[in-house]
């Protein structure tokens, strides 16, 4: 009886292909997750920092009515200087808001910067192995 010997190397070759695009796939999928859970992060991120301009838009509403109020009766020093420690923590908070979107930014720009390599790396679909 005469045993063909590559037929055996080509299925050996075969399982560790088959390997290979599990370990693939399953590297694909791990990258999927890690997008999405980066994108509920970033949808979170986006909502907070709409509360915070409500909330700061809310607090300068008040502010409004503090010094209309304080041109009616005469404003205090005391009361000015509170009001521009809180149009301070306002800019402060927007420019942290800002910051925060200038990461997701380049956070995007880096997950599609991958994707591209990735695509010129991966070899083409049509092609036969």
């Amino acid at each position: 009886m005469v045993v063909d010997g590559g037929t055996d190397a080509r299925d050996e070759l075969g399982r560790r292909a088959a390997g290979l695009d599990n370990r693939e796939e399953s590297l694909a999928r791990r990258e999927i997750e890690l997008s999405r859970r980066e994108r509920v992060a970033d949808e979170r991120e986006r909502v907070a920092d709409e509360r915070d301009r409500i909330a700061d838009d809310r607090e300068q509403a008040a502010d409004d009515r503090e010094r209309a109020a304080d041109d009616r009766e005469g404003a205090t020093a005391q009361r000015e200087r509170e009001r521009l420690r809180r149009v301070n923590e306002r800019v402060q908070r927007r420019k942290a808001a800002a910051k925060r979107e200038n990461a997701e930014i380049r956070r995007a720009v880096a997950e599609s910067r991958r994707g591209l390599e990735n695509l010129s790396a991966s070899p083409d679909e049509g092609s036969a192995t």
